[in-house]
C-alpha cells in the first residue's frame, strides 16, 4: 500500500483549486493539508505549523507574494526547506528560474485532462530516493 501523503495548494485562482481538489480527491493516498491564496499566507501557515505538509504545489503568477518569491523564502527556511515544491503554472517562462530556485518539478497549466495523473505521479515520487525522476518530471510537462 502506497504512504499517504499531505499536500498544500498555493494557488489564488478559486477555479485552478476546485479543478485540483477534484483531481486530489480521486487519490486515494493524497489528502489536502491546506489552501494558501498566496505565497505570503503559504509561508504564514507553513511557519506556524507544528506538522508540516509532505508536498507543495504552488503556482507562480499570485496577488502579494508570487510563486517564485515564496519559492525563495521556503528553501531559505531550515524548517521549511526539506518540502518538495511542485510548481503547477502556466508561466512556462519562469521554470527555469524556479528550477534553480530548488523547486522539483514544473507541471503546465493548463492541463488536458491530466492533472490527476500528474498530481498523482508527483505524490507516488519520493522526492529524497528518485531525485532523478523528479528532475525528468521538471521539463517532461513542459
Amino acid at each position: 500500500m502506497k504512504k499517504v501523503k499531505s499536500v498544500l495548494l498555493v494557488d489564488d485562482s478559486e477555479v485552478d483549486q476546485n479543478l485540483f481538489l477534484m483531481a486530489l480527491e480521486d487519490i486515494p493516498h493524497g489528502v489536502l493539508f491546506r489552501i494558501a491564496g498566496n505565497g505570503k499566507e503559504a509561508l504564514d501557515l507553513l511557519r506556524n505549523a507544528a506538522i508540516l505538509p509532505d508536498l507543495i504545489f504552488m503556482d507562480i503568477n499570485m496577488p502579494v507574494m508570487d510563486g517564485i518569491d515564496c519559492l525563495s523564502e521556503i528553501i531559505k527556511d531550515e524548517k521549511l526547506k526539506n518540502v518538495p515544491v511542485v510548481i503547477l503554472s502556466s508561466e512556462t517562462t519562469q521554470a527555469a528560474v524556479a528550477r534553480k530556485l530548488g523547486a522539483r518539478a514544473f507541471i503546465q497549466k493548463p492541463l488536458d485532462g491530466q492533472l490527476r495523473v500528474h498530481i498523482e505521479e508527483m505524490i507516488d515520487l519520493n522526492f529524497n530516493t528518485h531525485g532523478h525522476e523528479a528532475d525528468l518530471t521538471f521539463l517532461s510537462f513542459i
